[in-house]
């Protein structure tokens, strides 16, 4: 009888497995999405600041806007370009007669000349039928800043032009343009005769002498420098105080311009008592429209 029996120590077969692969690290596809990115980031940061520094080279290497400094008021910003002359209206034509400076004067015709009328009612401020054009050169008057600036001998020479009639006499204006000036003979600037000014209007205040048909006290209350007539000038707005003996105290606000050439030191006003419009706009065109040599 045959012996089915296996032997004990015979090995026992498993069955086979797969191979197994090694698994692939991660770390490197990482690292190099890594550097990738920094490059990006790199190239980004520098094109960034290089077009910050072309914008500041720009900012750097163009002229700025500049403003003198007034002591004791702040001036404020310069306009940077002057107003261009408006061509002048037909029949309007440039006289000159004192301080290098053209007045530009309108016909002695309609709307700029009020033919005279003997029948109109006797009120000096009319202007209808009053005989009015505009005369030039015709009167003056005393310059309230500039005068403060003589010294010695000096005087003071005028250009204007006045809406007034043949037989008006001193006493009312109905409207004028005067510049005034004297010689530059300290070769002064804007800033300079400023502050000269300012310096001169104290002592006029303090001082207790006689002061006629003037003020009693100049206080400039702002100043604006602008372009105009093709140089930069200064805008006044000054208060003036009269005590006027044996009556009420009153105050006025005046505007001034002036500015300093290398020959004269100019005051320049617009001023009269006129209420008509267009009489306003006319005195306002001549006054846009001075030529200093």
């Amino acid at each position: 009888m045959e012996n089915d029996t296996q032997p004990i120590n015979a090995p026992v077969q498993l069955p086979q497995q797969p191979p197994v692969e090694p698994i692939k690290s991660e770390k490197p596809k990482l690292l190099l999405i890594f550097l990738v990115t920094l490059e990006i980031v790199t190239v980004l940061i520098a094109v960034y600041f290089a077009y910050q520094f072309t914008q500041l080279k720009k900012q750097i290497t163009q002229p700025q806007p500049t403003s003198s400094p007034v002591s004791g008021l702040n001036l404020p910003t310069t306009e940077p370009t002057s107003q261009p002359t408006a061509s002048l209206p037909s029949g309007w034509t440039y006289k000159s007669d004192a301080c290098n400076v053209r007045f530009p004067i309108p016909p002695k015709q309609a709307p700029y000349y009020q033919v005279a009328n003997p029948n109109r009612q006797p009120s000096i401020t009319s202007e209808e039928g009053s005989g009015r054009f505009w005369d030039f050169p015709r009167g003056g008057s005393y310059p309230n800043l500039l005068a403060k600036l003589l010294t010695g001998n000096a005087e003071y020479k005028q250009a204007s032009a006045m809406y007034a009639s043949v037989g008006e006499a001193s006493g009312y204006i109905s409207s004028a343009v005067v510049v005034s000036c004297i010689p530059n003979t300290v070769n002064s600037d804007n800033q300079g005769m400023l502050d000269t000014l300012k310096s001169k209007l104290l002592e006029f205040n303090q001082s207790t002498g006689e002061k006629g048909m003037e003020a009693n006290k100049y206080t400039i209350q702002s100043i604006k420098e602008i372009s105009k007539w093709s140089k930069k000038v200064l805008n006044l707005a000054v208060s003036e105080y009269f005590e006027n003996s044996g009556g009420q105290p009153f105050t006025n606000s005046v505007e001034y311009t002036i500015l300093a050439t290398p020959q004269y030191l100019y005051e320049v006003r617009v001023f009269g008592g006129t209420t008509d419009s267009f009489v306003k706009e006319t005195a306002q065109k001549i006054f846009d429209n001075l030529s200093f040599e």
